[in-house]
């Protein structure tokens, strides 16, 4: 079998069962598992499906297009998108960490994940364990206000003692940012 053909049985297995196991997937396909991890593997980095401790689950895509906002709509797929992960194993993207905290506002009980990007490093983070830095100096053209993210807080106390901007955890940043929107802020368009 091809390995297209493998990956598109990988799809619909694990469209069809709720878990799927790789030695399931190698004796329908014929080919060792190690052959079905590779192919597992590129189709979880293109976002088909994911690889838990249970075996092979499909993500189950949300309506919105995959590469705009969950929450204003706007391209996602720049350096400052953020991916939300939720309960039911389906994901949104957010164009930044601004939308990102109002959308999990509106998701809380449901989010397992929030997956975003070192702003100095561009390392992928977890952002519920990161650093926060509102209202800097520094333009970014994209919503505001606008939330930088850091792994490490001493990060972003150097980034804040050149730009500007006040320093939160998570739930601060997520808190400040309700707030903020509350008084009339809005989401700015380029």
């Amino acid at each position: 079998m091809k390995p297209l053909e493998r990956q598109n049985v990988i799809i619909e297995m694990a469209k069809k069962h709720e878990v799927v196991q790789v030695a399931d997937i190698s004796r329908i396909c014929q080919v060792s598992e190690m052959t079905i991890y590779r192919d597992v593997q590129k189709l979880e980095q293109a976002g088909h499906i994911h690889k838990t401790s249970r075996g092979i689950t499909a993500l189950r895509q949300k309506q919105t297009s995959e590469e705009s906002c969950s929450y204003c709509h706007k391209p996602a797929g720049g350096r400052l998108a953020v991916q939300l992960v939720f309960k039911d194993n389906t994901q949104e993207k957010a164009c930044c960490s601004h939308c990102a905290l109002l959308r999990y506002t509106e998701k809380r009980e449901d989010t397992v994940q929030i997956l975003c990007r070192d702003f100095l490093l561009d390392t992928t983070i977890n952002a519920k364990h990161a650093a926060f830095v509102i209202n800097s100096e520094l333009p970014l053209f994209c919503c505001s206000p606008q939330p930088l993210v850091f792994q490490r807080q001493m990060d972003a106390e150097r980034f804040a003692a050149g730009f500007g901007g006040s320093i939160c955890s998570f739930e601060e940043a997520v808190s400040k940012l309700t707030q903020d929107m509350s008084c009339g802020c809005s989401v700015t368009y380029r």
